[in-house]
């Protein structure tokens, strides 16, 4: 395994190593290949028209509206290819208008997700490909190679009319695009997505169901450290790859940070223990498995996308735009839920034996309560209408997830409303937090700690 993991390229490596998502996910980050992909493929229909009108004489066969001279064959694609290139120039400053709402209004971390969307790639890749056929089919035209043309033309004429299409659509979808409850659901969608593969697919098989079991075998004393070789985001780490290599060494490793820390050069990527101490761990072969980069990213990073939706509720409530930061609001609530029911919250992942290998720098369900709803909780502080929602969603959650997470829901309850300045309430706020409060507390199981949080709350409105 050792051989072979050192004879492949580094970037082909890890490109083998990466699952569906995170292959789509590197390969349509960029707004180039896809217009690449159209580029060469109206190339391919140049030749095949070219070919069919020029040495097949497809003409000849053709009814007689179909047949065109080269006067106006010349006309039609060069008032295509300018009329094209105009639009498809309008459509890139479309494109660039987008990305500067997006950036300002919402957040400028959301603007990879408006260039990965199908639709952008494939409007950009057809005005690239349309504009390329017209303007080679005029290049290559000649008066004296042909008496006629009738592919040339008409394709060029129903390549116009796509392009026409794909521009109406494109506007549509950047309208579509701006309203917050469809960029929300393709954040929380891509958020479950990551959820699926790098929570469920990937860490759940190995994660320890029953960790006190398992704490057993966790090593004492200080084993040796492993330390990254530069500074950067942990963007990614290949854990199938680094169990089976842990098992096959029989080393027990510590990650000393969580994807999506910032690690600098000669500081800590991972503590291991060997039961041998005159073992050397093969560090060119376990650097490989983790990727370090300028950037943040998403590939499995949870709390990355938790951030996007905090930064636009934040935002929202500084535009005073009460609507738009309440729907964030459920957004997270949802993706909570889906996490609760999804994950195992244990630091522990074991091989295919039951063998400890791999401790986690894990986060607890109170982690991410705190990293969704936290900073929002901050800045609605003085707004009792959106604490009032934070608090109806930390009541449908604690209604929907386990019981055994319900402690965190009510803590963090506590921590809202002790942040709230109540002074600021009036009697229908305070009934309805009243509401809320109780109804939470019944849920988890807390009626004894709400009758005293009640009890402040009276005491600071008064």
């Amino acid at each position: 395994m050792r051989y072979i993991l050192k004879k492949l390229p580094s970037q082909a490596k890890r490109f083998s190593r990466m699952t569906k998502l995170e292959k789509w996910s590197v390969l349509y980050s960029n707004l180039w290949l896809t217009p690449m992909i159209y580029a060469l493929l109206s190339l391919i229909f140049v030749f095949v028209t070219l070919w069919a009108d020029l040495e097949m004489n497809v003409y000849k066969g053709m009814p007689s509206f179909l047949k065109v001279d080269y006067a106006l064959t010349k006309t039609i694609l060069s008032t295509l290819t300018a009329g094209i290139l105009s639009l498809t120039t309008f459509t890139f400053y479309g494109v660039l208008g987008a990305l500067s709402t997006f950036s300002s209004q919402f957040s400028p971390r959301i603007l990879k997700n408006f260039m990965m969307n199908k639709v952008t790639q494939r409007t950009l890749g057809i005005f690239s490909g349309s504009f390329l056929y017209v303007l080679f089919c005029l290049f290559f035209i000649n008066e004296d190679t042909a008496q006629a043309y009738s592919l040339i033309p008409s394709a060029a004429v129903l390549t116009a009319l796509l392009t026409i299409s794909t521009f109406a659509i494109f506007i549509n979808h950047i309208v579509n695009w701006l309203q917050v409850t469809n960029l929300t659901e393709q954040i929380k969608q891509e958020s479950v997505n990551i959820i699926e593969s790098s929570l469920v697919n990937e860490l759940k098989p190995h994660k320890a169901e029953k960790p006190d079991d398992v704490k057993m075998q966790v090593p004492g004393g200080e084993g040796k450290q492993m330390y990254a070789k530069q500074s950067g985001y942990l963007q990614k780490t290949y854990f199938n790859a680094l169990i089976r290599q842990a098992a096959e060494d029989n080393l027990i490793i510590r990650l000393d940070n969580r994807i999506g820390s910032f690690v600098f050069r000669s500081t800590p990527v991972l503590t291991y223990w060997h039961p041998s101490p005159d073992f050397e761990l093969d560090e060119g072969l376990y650097s490989g498995m983790f990727e370090i980069g300028k950037n943040q990213t998403e590939v499995q990073d949870i709390e990355f996308s938790i951030n996007k939706f905090v930064e636009i509720a934040i935002r929202a409530l500084g535009n005073d735009d009460p609507k738009t930061a309440t729907n964030i609001i459920y957004q997270i609530g949802d993706l909570l839920i889906q996490i609760s029911e999804m994950e195992v919250f244990s630091p522990y992942l074991t091989d295919e034996d039951g063998n400890l290998r791999v401790i986690l720098k894990n986060l607890t369900y109170a982690d991410y309560l705190y990293r969704g709803f936290a900073s929002i909780r901050h800045y609605a502080k003085k707004d009792a209408v959106i604490t009032g929602e934070l608090l109806s969603v930390l009541n449908a959650i604690a209604h929907a997830i386990d019981e055994k997470d319900h402690k965190h829901v009510w803590d963090f309850t506590k921590y809202t409303i002790s942040g709230f300045e109540q002074g600021l309430l009036y009697d229908l706020d305070m009934y309805r937090f009243r509401d809320l409060l109780k109804d939470i507390a019944e849920t988890t199981g807390n009626e004894d700690g709400c009758k005293e949080l009640m009890d402040k709350l009276d005491d600071k409105a008064n």
